[in-house]
């Protein structure tokens, strides 16, 4: 099972054909995103000069994927996860440390390409 971070979304968005084939082929695997994803590429779409065609190509794409939330064995994985980061001051985006709290609860694979999520300790493929 798998959960996509939002840089692989918005590249599909921006027209990343190769990138969406490669996607298309695990479609025989459970594929999710976030919550936090999809506020993301809301934001995104909101802030683009012609909003109504963003937000449509985002509600075509994502409608083939299930949907993670927040609950509390996350939001304490979140605060656990934060902890050991400060400590070592080697920090990510509070956007992705929620998001990998979610991937790490649920055990998925983010599909991602960000290699920050390389500092914590969640199973990744960077494409």
């Amino acid at each position: 099972m798998y959960c996509i971070d939002t840089n692989i979304l918005i590249d599909i968005l921006r027209g990343d054909e190769k990138l969406a084939s490669k996607l298309q082929n695990l479609s025989s695997s459970l594929i999710y995103i976030t919550f936090i994803t999809l506020c993301e590429l809301y934001k995104g779409a909101y802030s683009y000069h012609d909003s109504v065609i963003k937000i449509s190509d985002i509600k075509n794409l994502v409608s083939s994927f299930g949907f993670l939330n927040l609950n509390e064995k996350i939001c304490e994985e979140f605060g656990k996860m934060y902890s050991e980061l400060k400590k070592t001051g080697k920090m990510i985006e509070e956007s992705d440390l929620f998001i990998a709290s979610i991937v790490k609860v649920n055990n998925l694979i983010l599909i991602t390409r960000d290699k920050d999520f390389k500092k914590i300790n969640i199973r990744t493929e960077i494409w």
